[in-house]
């Protein structure tokens, strides 16, 4: 079972990753035709909000102590999974 301190670096290192795949999903935005911006400026919205809920989380999950760390990995874990999944959708979509 992982401490605290290596899941908190694990899960950041996850999300910093996606962070750099959802920016160069920006790029792409910036650089589609006009017709296709707004699609990739909404798919991009979305992983936005998830991605500052995963940030929020892992805020939550530093600042915790103890055992409670435990209660708040489960809501860390399930932002991690909707924002994975919206990251696929959108690059499915691209």
């Amino acid at each position: 079972m992982k401490t605290k301190e290596e899941y908190q670096v694990e899960m950041e290192a996850q999300i910093a990753k996606l962070q750099t795949k959802i920016d160069e999903l920006k790029v792409q935005a910036y650089l589609a035709k006009a017709d296709a911006k707004d699609k990739y400026h909404e798919q991009i919205e979305v992983l936005n909000d998830k991605s500052e809920v995963a940030r929020i989380k892992l805020q939550e999950l530093k600042a915790s102590s103890g055992n409670a760390w435990e209660d708040i990995k489960a809501g860390l874990e399930s932002a991690w999974d909707e924002l994975q999944i919206a990251f696929k959708r959108a690059s499915n979509h691209f």
